[in-house]
């Protein structure tokens, strides 16, 4: 059965139970006349019957049926308060103007004040004294009260009762005085009665009027005349008729349709197997998956309201069906169609879940990466911050101490300012709890903001505190674009360059112990090839061969320990700028074509190819040949001593975006590099660690030293025994060059 088929289907039965249960309350009585509608009508009748018929009382009648009580004509004068307090008053009132006047000259003024005080002066002399006086004075109040309340019920109760009149007819008799009310022609009881339950009425009942059966006593009835016995009938032309015709339709309507909806709602629960929900090979994984699992949850408990809701609502308009049949049948059939759409969704989301979520397991893993878990973790996570900058808020005393001081003191405001409140508003002292409340919601979220930029600024002053003792702390967070994040960014700058310090430091300290290290090797390593050859030439057995053998030794030693020397002193002399360059137009191709040619001999006997790549067109720089030529000797040299057997090393030459002569070095070394490139540019610093090849670990620093006079670039890289070299110097401009 087709998905959408089977959920309308389900729908339409699932809206007869939810009609029943939702208005079966309503329809569960005998017939309309045993209504809580039809009582309380019926009670309403009887009321305004009692009033008006029954126990109507004339107005004079209940005028002369006042009364003033002794405590009355206290309660009267009380609201005045004492004589003497009176008087004063009125001299209070009038002193001030009866002066006035007569300052003013204005006789007939001042005497009209006199005039005026006199005489309530006697009238609240009259009132404290004479009783009969104060008892006129509240049965005129009183009789004023009774016009008000019989205007009051003819204007808003006697339009009521003429249209209830003639929905009813009754007799009533009263036990004790035989005084009988009847709206019938007849006055016999018996007749009354077998009228009233006659054919010609469509229902009577019995009725008894007296205080515990009238929902209220309006002014102008009497309860001494209560009780009266008797029946009320309703009349057969009564639109009360319709409305009980109405109603027995309605009940048959809703039962049928209930029971006819359980019936297919039955049949759904039976065939829910054969319903294809969802194909049973799908094509791709639904994107529905790809939410959240609460997400998913909240669609599923979406649809799954929208395809209760509907039904409900429809149900509750279902007491209008028979005033718009076509608009209600209209309204249902929409309701039912979405709803079936709905409940098309939530069958396809459970079809969903259920291929999804097989295990514990996997409904820990939907959940872990939930909306709900993921906000509750950055809840939990703004709770532990909330809580931290509060505790760093106190990392010196003085400051935690006054942020503490600051808070009990907007908050001893706020009660101060709530109790003034109460004292003003007296019994309307609730009225100022939505103040509180707004008090709170903003004292409390000012005083975090304090709490969050003190414990700020404590853990910059303890972060430069303990820098300051040399002390390396943790990285400062930097939060938003406030002058305390600036601060924090700068500290964090200075122990950036602290700590960079420390290394270059430490490098240097490192760096320096290796140079001795180094130079003591290479100065020994001769020298003791001097001081042994020497020894032996001393002895008396060697030969003529073997003392110029040694002697040639000896000399080869001295060169080296000299080249050695004059080396070290040409690169202290670079590095303190104390070199003269002797610059010309330079045709670097030339000069590279030559360095190459001085190797040939070199390159020719090694098992290493060479591929050198130079352009055919002159490259002019501004250089000193000389000095430019030893970085190429020593950048060939060191290619033909280190490269690896049967491997290729490259030479070529290009012109970069930046008009630059980019002179590039690639070869095959006989071993790995280490990670510290930078430090071959050190002094007696080489690659081959285990000096077993000779040099002396100068020639890269004088390279260096020769490339950085020209204002140009030497740069290395390596990875494990790959090396290349690229010598970077500006062009002469054409206009130069020509």
């Amino acid at each position: 059965m087709p998905l959408y088929l089977y959920a309308l289907i389900c729908v339409i039965g699932l809206s007869g139970p939810i009609a029943l249960i939702g208005q079966g309350s309503e329809y569960t009585y005998r017939d309309y006349y045993h209504t809580p509608e039809f009582r309380g009508k019926l009670n309403e009748y009887v009321a305004y019957l009692n009033l008006f018929e029954l126990n109507s009382v004339p107005v004079e009648e209940a005028k002369a049926s006042l009364t003033v009580e002794d405590y009355e004509i206290a309660n009267y004068r009380n609201q005045f308060g004492p004589m003497a307090y009176m008087q004063n008053s009125y001299n209070e009132q009038y002193d001030p103007l009866i002066q006035e006047a007569v300052a003013a000259g204005s006789t007939d003024v001042a005497s009209y004040y006199r005039e005026e005080k006199q005489s309530k002066q006697l009238e609240m002399a009259k009132i404290m004294e004479d009783d009969e006086y104060v008892d006129a004075l509240i049965r005129k109040e009183k009789e004023a009260e009774i016009d008000a309340a019989y205007r009051d019920r003819e204007q808003l109760h006697r339009a009521r009762f003429v249209n209830l009149q003639d929905q009813f007819d009754y007799y009533f008799v009263n036990p004790t005085t035989g005084v009988h009310y009847s709206s019938l022609r007849t006055s016999n009881e018996s007749t009354a009665r077998k009228q009233l339950f006659g054919d010609d009425y469509t229902y009577a009942v019995d009725y008894m009027v007296d205080t515990d059966q009238l929902p209220y006593l309006m002014l102008g009835s009497l309860s001494s005349r209560l009780p009266y016995k008797g029946w009320v009938a309703v009349t057969a032309d009564s639109s009360i008729q319709a409305e009980a015709e109405r109603y027995r339709q309605e009940q048959w309507i809703l039962l049928s349709y209930g029971l006819a909806g359980t019936a297919l709602l039955v049949f759904c629960l039976f065939r829910f197997g054969y319903a294809r929900p969802v194909p049973s090979e799908p094509r791709g994984r639904s994107p529905y998956l790809d939410f959240p699992l609460d997400i998913q949850l909240l669609l599923l408990a979406g649809t799954a309201a929208l395809t209760v809701g509907l039904p409900v609502a429809a149900a509750g308009r279902f007491p209008t069906m028979l005033d718009d049949p076509w608009g209600y049948a209209g309204r249902l059939i929409l309701a039912l169609a979405v709803a079936a759409a709905g409940l098309s969704m939530t069958l396809l989301q459970a079809r969903l879940l259920a291929t999804e979520l097989h295990s514990w397991e996997d409904i820990r893993r939907q959940w872990r990466r939930s909306l709900l878990r993921s906000g509750s973790a950055r809840l939990k996570a703004s709770l532990v911050r909330t809580g931290n900058q509060v505790r760093d808020s106190f990392l010196y005393r003085s400051s935690g101490v006054r942020l503490l001081v600051l808070t009990v003191a907007l908050f001893g405001i706020g009660l101060l300012a709530g109790a003034v409140a109460i004292a003003l508003n007296g019994d309307d002292a609730f009225s100022i709890l939505p103040l509180a409340l707004i008090a709170v919601l903003v004292v409390l979220p000012v005083v975090l903001l304090a709490a969050r930029s003190v414990g700020y600024l404590n853990r910059i002053a303890k972060a430069a505190e303990e820098l300051a003792a040399g002390g390396m702390t943790k990285e400062l967070p930097v939060r938003g674009r406030s002058v305390l994040a600036a601060l924090a960014g700068h500290l964090n700058g200075l122990r950036s360059g602290v700590r960079s310090l420390q290394n270059e430091q430490a490098k240097s300290e490192r760096l320096k112990t290796e140079l001795i290290a180094n130079v003591s090797h290479d100065l020994r390593t001769p020298l003791t090839s001097i001081i042994t050859y020497t020894g032996l030439l001393r002895s008396e057995e060697a030969t003529k061969e073997e003392r110029d053998a040694y002697l040639e030794i000896i000399d080869r030693k001295s060169q080296r320990l000299q080249t050695m020397i004059d080396d070290l002193f040409e690169v202290s002399k670079m590095s303190s700028g104390n070199v003269e360059l002797a610059l010309e137009k330079t045709d670097l191709v030339q000069l590279m074509q030559q360095a190459l040619a001085e190797y040939k001999d070199v390159i020719q006997g090694l098992s290493v190819q060479f591929r050198v790549a130079l352009p055919e067109e002159p490259v002019y720089v501004l250089a000193d040949g000389q000095k430019l030529w030893r970085v190429f000797d020593n950048l060939i040299g060191n290619m033909t001593k280190y490269s690896l057997d049967h491997s290729r090393a490259y030479i070529s030459l290009q012109i970069t975006e930046r008009r630059e002569a980019a002179i590039a070095f690639k070869n095959v070394s006989k071993f790995e590099y280490g990670e510290e490139v930078e430090e071959l540019f050190e002094r007696f610093k080489r690659g081959d660690a285990s000096r077993h090849t000779e040099g002396a670990g100068l020639g890269l620093a004088i390279a260096k030293s020769i490339v950085d006079l020209h204002e140009g670039s030497l740069t290395i890289e390596t990875d494990g025994d790959l090396f290349k070299a690229v010598v970077a110097l500006k062009l002469i401009p054409e206009a130069d060059a020509l």
